[in-house]
């Protein structure tokens, strides 16, 4: 060995050479060291890949097994109610009966925008996603008119304001109670007056509860929306004879 030579760098010398230029004491302390050295020599490499593998890992999570943080779509169905099928257009209709239909009075409950479920007695379950596609009070006034142009021999038929000369008839109605049960039953509880024009006399007045059964409106909204519509229609027929009755 030339022993002017410059000693090799310590990453350089193999552990073959290191236990035949030490003795055997000291290679068995230095050779332990010497390969921890190297292994995280080899291993830094790894340390800094980790931070992007991190990295990719979370943004896989989040675009993909994370999903459920995106905004739910909606799934809310709209609902009106349907008034009677119209009659024959080709028939012609005196034109000496004009009525005119009040703003239909309806109880607080039913201002809500949700299907109101009745559940027993005294309480009422609204369901979120089934929503009356305008307000029930304009929807009750607008059907039961025309109901009324279907049932009554004449197309006259005005809303809420009009002149006293301008109808045969006033029509104000009140209603009580309008909704299904669980089980699908409707129930419609109005009061209604049929009063000269102008106010001035109360040709006819009387109270309707009517029942119908349809299917529950928790698997078939569509159903008991078509419920509540009976329930109109037969309350329009009485009230077309209650009318027919003042003339």
């Amino acid at each position: 060995m030339n022993r002017n030579a410059p000693p090799a760098p310590l990453s350089l010398i193999s552990s073959q050479t290191l236990s035949q230029t030490l003795s055997p004491t000291l290679s068995r302390r230095f050779v332990p060291v010497f390969r921890f050295h190297n292994f995280f020599r080899i291993s830094d490499f790894g340390f800094r890949a980790f931070p992007l593998a991190f990295s990719l890992v979370a943004c896989t999570c989040l675009t993909g097994c994370f999903g459920f943080l995106k905004p739910a779509r909606t799934t809310a169905r709209h609902f009106v109610l349907t008034p009677l099928p119209p009659s024959d257009p080709g028939q012609a209709k005196p034109g000496s009966l004009s009525i005119g239909v009040g703003q239909v009075k309806i109880p607080p409950y039913l201002f809500d925008t949700s299907l109101g479920i009745r559940h027993g007695t005294n309480e009422i379950v609204y369901l979120q996603s089934m929503l009356w596609a305008e307000r029930l009070d304009n929807g009750l006034q607008r059907i039961i008119a025309a109901n009324l142009s279907t049932l009554l021999p004449t197309d006259k038929i005005r809303f809420s304001s009009w002149r006293p000369d301008d109808v045969s008839a006033e029509v104000h109605i009140a209603i009580e109670q309008f909704d299904v049960d669980t089980a699908g039953q409707g129930v419609l509880v109005a009061w209604r007056r049929v009063l000269s024009p102008g106010a001035e006399k109360t040709l006819k007045s009387g109270e309707a509860r009517l029942l119908r059964p349809g299917p529950p409106p928790e698997p078939d909204p569509s159903g008991a929306v078509s419920t509540l519509s009976e329930l109109v229609a037969e309350f329009s027929r009485q009230l077309a004879h209650a009318i027919k009755d003042t003339q």
